[in-house]
């Protein structure tokens, strides 16, 4: 049975279409496929984007290294910022074995792998104060941290995300 983390992260790619852009976006798609009840297995910390996990950072070299995946990297034409673009090269689904063969947490991933990435970092951030650090007035405190990116709906829409994959921050 194959599922060692760089399988996971290959996974977390096929799942999301065979192409997934940004680490950024990796990360808080692994986070919420785990609170969904995917059991990566990687242990995530906040950190300057919410919920990070090292583990996974490791892991993604280490499925590159294997020819599970390969990272690319682009630029941002706003303001020249690097990025990565993670292509699957072990086929088109998850693997039967995957951590990821449940229907359900593969249509997941593609749907949050399609998200905005500020609005998905935003519902990950949320879903980490609620859960993980327990803090009653999230919103507050998600403005406080996350600044500017809270704007224009953005937050909202992370909100209305969470409600979506059943994680709503009215229920914690």
């Amino acid at each position: 049975m194959a599922n060692e983390p760089e399988d996971r992260v290959a996974d977390i790619v096929i799942a999301a279409g065979g192409r997934l852009v940004s680490r950024v976006r990796l990360q808080k798609v692994a986070y919420l496929l785990d609170k969904l009840g995917a059991k990566s297995g990687f242990g995530f910390a906040y950190h300057h984007y919410g919920p990070y996990s090292r583990d996974l950072d490791n892991a993604v070299l280490d499925a590159e290294a294997f020819g599970k995946i390969e990272e690319t990297y682009d630029r941002r034409q706003s303001d020249g910022a690097r990025y990565s673009v993670f292509e699957a090269i072990t086929g088109n689904r998850p693997h039967k074995y995957s951590y990821l063969a449940n229907d359900r947490l593969q249509e997941r991933a593609k749907e949050l792998s399609a998200a905005n990435v500020t609005v998905l970092e935003l519902a990950a951030t949320a879903n980490w104060l609620l859960e993980e650090e327990r803090v009653s007035d999230w919103k507050t405190e998600i403005v406080r941290r996350k600044g500017l990116k809270t704007r224009n709906g953005r937050l909202e829409e992370a909100v209305q995300l969470l409600s979506h994959l059943g994680l709503e921050p009215a229920k914690l």
